[in-house]
């Protein structure tokens, strides 16, 4: 059998959950994400949906910055439930956007103000963080916004000193934070989104501050990453975030970049194992280079539809382009191999798992956007049994049959009756995906929401005669023959 299938840990799923020097060997650096280190760029928003590496960016960046800048900056990670008003003891209430943008300001710099503290051993109590909080935030002006804080911090060492014995020389380490560069990392800021009203007003103002406090004052850094579909409301709902959208890029993966996915996991854990890789013909790409190492692991070619494609081309479009998913995909497929005594990772283990796999996926779906439609489970539902294909009357007619004429699903906000809005829901929620065929030479390209939104938008358009399919990702797992087999063999072979 082969031993780097069996012995192979694909890494863990969570890129938040990755040491410093796992991110550093699996990262994949796309072009896009070098403008990230760039301390020029006083603030960048990165959104995705999950599972695409948001938290891998966010410690990657982390990593990178303390690797790269000889300065010493001081580099701050944090998520957004930790920037929740109940983790500062915030009661007072809020009314005017201004009111929200302020308690931001607070908010980041009391986080900033506990850093320092923690750093130096410093007992600083909520009361004490509480009065350097309350200082005038236009003090800020122009100011390195350390010099600032430590300078406040500063006044209160006295009376922390008759409460605790500090470090000696407390003042002194403390002014050593002036004119540092802080760089604030938010993952995941709309952790707790439920899509009220005074949500879709808070986090819209979180933008606001951080361009407040970027223009205001000298040396503080924002990088944040947010669900796209959730940056999509609350840019609808603030009008005046126009002036935001030049920091917000969305993170999104080729299969090139999936190649040197699977490529760095597999080279990184043949140098942990000890494995020598047997080496490729000398003058080759980089593309055979990463190739070559794939074939360690994986069946060179896979059988999709009615041609072989290489095996991290079927993992990408069954991954729906999300690493995290890509990499329980393979865990999956290799405890298989593993089971059958293979000695690489075929298709017929992707066939085996497709059903489970699948039904992770759409627990996952219905996880992300549960807070624009309470009912898509019961839209996802739905489906289960419907044509893998169908064209646009098919489609709708289907929707009609099997939703509308049971329930009005409420899409943000909104009571849907028309098929037609509730398969454009799901067409942006990427559950189903327009094909279009090109018969003449025998291909098919597939369209996604964020190549063509105006599809299944209007009555007028028949969207260049596509056709409908749910994405394969999904399609396993609500075929319930299909399903019974899987369960049934799994139970057979305890």
């Amino acid at each position: 059998m082969n031993e780097l299938l069996r012995k192979i840990d694909f890494g863990n799923e969570a890129g938040d959950d990755l040491s410093p020097e796992e991110i550093l060997n699996f990262f994949v650096e796309q072009k896009p994400f070098i403008e990230y280190l760039n301390s020029k760029n006083k603030i960048l928003l990165a959104t995705a949906k999950k599972g695409v590496g948001k938290s891998a960016l966010i410690r990657w960046i982390e990593a990178k910055v303390s690797e790269i800048d000889k300065r010493n900056p001081l580099v701050i990670r944090v998520t957004g439930s930790d920037l929740v008003r109940s983790c500062f003891k915030l009661t007072n209430t809020l009314r005017l956007p201004n009111d929200y943008i302020r308690d931001w300001m607070i908010r980041i710099c009391a986080i900033i103000n506990r850093r320092i503290g923690a750093q130096l051993s410093i007992a600083l109590t909520d009361d004490q963080i509480a009065m350097v909080e309350s200082a005038e935030l236009d003090g800020f002006k122009n100011r390195n916004i350390l010099s600032a804080l430590t300078e406040r911090l500063t006044k209160l060492l006295p009376s922390i000193q008759k409460i605790k014995e500090q470090i000696p020389n407390e003042i002194e380490i403390l002014k050593r934070f002036s004119n540092k560069t802080v760089w604030f990392l938010v993952d995941d800021l709309d952790a707790t989104y439920q899509r009220t009203e005074q949500e879709n007003l808070e986090l819209s103002t979180f933008f606001s501050a951080c361009r407040y406090l970027s223009m205001r004052t000298n040396g503080i850094i924002f990088r944040a990453t947010m669900r796209t579909d959730v940056w999509t409301m609350i840019r609808r709902y603030d009008e005046s975030l126009d002036k935001f959208e030049q920091y917000v890029s969305d993170i999104s993966w080729s299969q090139a970049d999936f190649r040197t996915l699977l490529f760095k996991r597999i080279e990184y854990q043949m140098n942990q194992l000890g494995l020598q890789a047997t080496t490729p013909p000398q003058h080759v790409t980089k593309t055979e280079v990463e190739e070559h190492m794939i074939d360690k692991v994986f069946e060179k070619r896979m059988l999709w539809g009615s041609t072989e494609k290489r095996t991290y081309k079927v993992i990408y479009t069954l991954s729906y382009h999300r690493p995290r998913w890509a990499i329980q995909l393979c865990k999956l497929t290799q405890k298989e191999a593993i089971e059958k005594e293979a000695n690489l990772i075929a298709k017929s283990h992707i066939d085996t798992v497709w059903g489970e796999y699948g039904t992770k996926r759409i627990a996952d779906l219905i996880a992300e956007h549960k807070h624009q439609c309470s009912n898509i489970e019961e839209l996802l539902v739905g489906f289960r049994g419907a044509k893998r294909r169908m064209d646009r009357p098919t489609l709708l007619k289907w929707i009609s049959n099997h939703i509308t004429n049971h329930m009005s699903p409420i899409i943000e906000g909104r009571e849907e009756k028309n098929p037609l809005d509730i398969a454009h829901f799901l067409y942006r929620l990427g559950f189903i995906v327009a094909r279009v065929d090109d018969k003449e030479n025998n291909e098919y390209e597939h369209y996604y929401f964020s190549d063509m939104p105006d599809f299944l938008s209007t009555r007028t358009n028949d969207d260049f005669g596509s056709v409908w399919e749910i994405h394969p990702c999904y399609r396993e797992a609500l075929d319930i023959k299909k399903m019974n087999k899987y369960q049934k063999n799994r139970r057979l072979a305890r």
